[in-house]
């Protein structure tokens, strides 16, 4: 018996890093491609549908919507809470797998290359000047959303998880406000 739950445990672990590993590749793979297609050439874009998405070669030098870009450290304390980010991340998911919800080791499953696909770019491995961002939208015809990449897209999405769950789902935290509001009332 003990031997088939370590065999599903080694199973899980090694699906849960697939999956990171597969997202990093992803990441990796979609920023070269769109680097190395548009010759490096910061601005150039292809129109995927007209006034509404492109393809459009950024560098970011800072964070979501260029925060940061202005400071000569910004990359310095971006790639610091890239590489912080990933650590903290990983150890936790180590330290509590098999005790973690589910959902909550998806998240951390979105998040970790996130943060490492950012990373990557931000110590400049890719020899580029920042960030290679790509994806390009205009919303109601009028308002440009900030241009972002795949890894941008697994943080996004870790963080919308993480905070529902925080939010709607977390018993364990409910149960324990609930205990300590009675303590109180009593």
């Amino acid at each position: 018996m003990e031997n088939s739950s370590k065999l599903k445990l080694s199973t899980r672990i090694i699906i849960a890093v697939a999956i990171m590993v597969s997202l990093l590749i992803v990441d990796i793979v979609t920023k070269l491609v769109v680097h190395n297609a548009f010759g490096g050439i910061e601005g150039k874009n292809i129109v995927v549908i007209k006034d509404f998405f492109w393809i459009h070669l950024t560098y970011n030098r800072g964070a979501l919507a260029s925060f940061l870009a202005d400071v000569s450290w910004g990359r310095l304390v971006l790639s610091l809470f890239s590489i912080a980010g990933s650590i903290i991340s990983i150890f936790y998911l180590v330290k509590k797998f098999n005790k973690m919800n589910p959902v909550m080791r998806c998240a951390l499953y979105l998040f970790i290359p996130g943060c490492t696909g950012n990373l990557i770019d931000r110590v400049g491995l890719y020899n580029t000047d920042g960030v290679i961002d790509f994806l390009r939208f205009r919303l109601f015809g009028f308002y440009d959303f900030p241009i972002f990449n795949f890894a941008d897209i697994c943080l996004t999405v870790s963080i919308f998880v993480f905070f529902i769950w925080a939010l709607f789902f977390d018993k364990e935290k409910d149960n324990e406000l609930e205990k300590k509001l009675t303590e109180e009332n009593k």
